[in-house]
C-alpha cells in the first residue's frame, strides 16, 4: 500500500463475516474500525473517529446501512467519505438505491472474495492503479481488440471462444495506460 495507514470502518452484524473482513483488510494494512450495526457506526463517526472509508451491510439492527449513509450524507464533514455496501443479496432493487445515493460501490458477498472485496476498496481509494477487466472474445469488438493488442505488441495470443482478460495499468501522466492481456492466470 503506501505510508499512510488507512482506516476502514467495517459495519456488519455476522460476528464471522465483520472477523473475516477485518483480517483480510488489517493484513492489507489498513486500521480497522468495527460496528454491529448502523447507529453503533454512527456513534463511532460522529464521535471523532472518523474512518476514510465505510464498508457497510445493509440490513441490520437498530440502523440499516442506508440509514448510515444517509446521516452521513447530511453532514457536510462526513458526506465525502467514501462508501462500499456489502450486500449478502445482491438484490437489484439495492443496487439502484445505492446508486442514486451515490455510493462508490456495491459488493455482493456470493459473488466476491474477501481479497476482491479488498482489491475493489483499495481501487476505490485510488491505492491501486491496476485494474482486471474480461472481454467477451464473441460480442461486440472483443476478438479485433486482441487482435489489435497482439499488432502493436508484436505478440499474438490465440483468441478462444469466451473470456479473454485484460489488466490496465495506469501511468503516471494523464490518461494513458499498459494494457496486458491476461487469461488462466498467466500473462500474454
Amino acid at each position: 500500500m503506501n505510508d499512510t495507514i488507512i482506516k476502514i470502518l467495517i459495519v456488519d452484524d455476522d460476528e464471522f463475516l465483520q472477523g473475516v473482513y477485518t483480517k483480510n483488510f488489517r493484513d492489507e494494512g489498513f486500521e480497522v474500525l468495527t460496528a454491529r450495526d448502523g447507529e453503533e457506526a454512527w456513534e463511532i463517526i460522529s464521535g471523532g473517529n472518523v474512518p476514510d472509508v465505510v464498508f457497510t451491510g445493509i440490513i441490520m439492527p437498530k440502523m440499516t446501512g442506508f440509514e448510515l449513509i444517509a446521516k452521513m450524507q447530511a453532514d457536510p464533514k462526513l458526506a465525502k467519505i467514501p462508501v462500499a455496501i456489502n450486500s449478502h443479496r445482491g438484490r437489484s432493487e439495492d443496487e439502484k438505491l445505492a446508486r442514486q445515493m451515490g455510493v462508490d460501490d456495491f459488493i455482493v458477498q456470493g459473488a466476491t472474495t474477501p481479497a476482491e472485496a479488498v482489491r475493489r476498496i483499495k481501487l476505490l481509494l485510488g491505492l491501486q492503479k491496476s485494474f482486471k477487466i474480461a472481454i467477451l472474445t464473441e460480442r461486440f469488438d472483443g476478438r479485433a481488440l486482441i487482435n489489435t493488442l497482439n499488432k502493436q505488441r508484436g505478440f499474438h495470443h490465440e483468441i478462444k471462444e469466451g473470456e479473454v482478460g485484460l489488466e490496465l495499468q495506469a501511468e503516471p501522466e494523464l490518461n494513458k495506460f499498459k494494457v496486458r492481456i491476461i487469461s488462466d492466470d498467466k500473462s500474454a
